[in-house]
């Protein structure tokens, strides 16, 4: 009996053992990983108020809202009908070279004089008065032909500026895009106070935007890769863009924005989505 029972208590004290053992091996191992999920929304990649760089009445309107467009592509047209008038005669006066052609015989003429008289006052037959009245002569028939020539070029510039300014009243697309929202129509004047025409986004990228704590945005790094779910199956990978240097005083959160590809119009801006972070 009195071994019986010894042989209970030594079973019991082994039990308590093992059981010791593995409460400590756990309170020394370190906890597992928590992943959990933080909600946010995605914007277009960019949003650009397309302006006019030229005031004046509004001719031809080519997008609506909803079209996609091409960078380059234009857009609307201002009336031109003065700047092409102004064109006109700018190419007119561009070609007119009969003062040009005045000067470079008038210069001609007065050298050929000088280069006569020099002779005649070496022999004695000109004084030196003549000759130097000839050579005077000379000089400012010079000038007056780089004269010539410089308002020549003043009048090719000024061609070349008419035509910059029929071509800036072209509005063109500064990015391939989708228009969301006209401002102006058909015969509406833009001013300098209104140039805007229309409302541009970039849609083939998108930004989502989460608010995070300091300590979990300290986490993360710019390029890194970061899950991102959407509603339903969409799941997709974004790209650490942009964290921001300052705490928000009030909510004492952090504004992060990831960058996701969409080539594919998968994803809707505007939509919630949310990113996975390992605690």
């Amino acid at each position: 009996m009195k071994e019986w029972l010894l042989q209970a208590r030594m079973r019991l004290a082994l039990r308590a053992a093992i059981a010791c053992g593995l409460m400590v091996a756990g309170s020394s191992a370190s906890p597992p990983a928590i992943a959990f999920e933080l909600e946010g929304f995605t914007e277009p990649y960019r949003t650009i108020k397309v302006a006019a760089d030229e005031t004046g009445t509004i001719e031809e309107v080519f997008v609506r809202d909803g079209h996609t467009v091409e960078a380059g592509q234009p857009l609307a047209r201002l009336n031109c009908s003065v700047h092409k008038t102004l064109l006109a005669i700018a190419e007119q006066s561009m070609q007119a070279e009969g003062r040009l052609d005045a000067a470079r015989a008038d210069l001609q003429m007065r050298r050929e004089r000088l280069e006569k008289l020099e002779p005649l006052r070496i022999q004695g037959h000109a004084r030196q008065e003549e000759v130097d009245r000839a050579a005077a002569e000379v000089t400012v028939a010079e000038a007056n032909l780089r004269t010539a020539q410089e308002d020549l070029v003043t009048r090719r510039l000024e061609y070349e500026k008419t035509k910059t300014q029929i071509a800036r009243r072209t509005v063109r697309a500064p990015i391939t895009g989708v228009i969301t929202e006209m401002h102006k129509d058909v015969g509406e004047f833009v001013a300098p106070n209104s140039p805007d025409l229309l409302m541009l986004v970039q849609l083939d990228q998108l930004l989502a935007n989460f608010t995070l704590t300091s300590a979990q945005a300290a986490k993360l790094q710019l390029d890194q890769e970061i899950k991102i779910r959407f509603s339903g199956v969409l799941r997709t990978t974004g790209v650490v863009e942009f964290i921001s240097p300052v705490t928000n005083a009030e909510s004492g959160l952090v504004l992060v924005k990831l960058r996701i590809e969409n080539a594919k119009n998968r994803f809707r801006s505007g939509e919630r989505c949310k990113m996975r972070l390992e605690n």
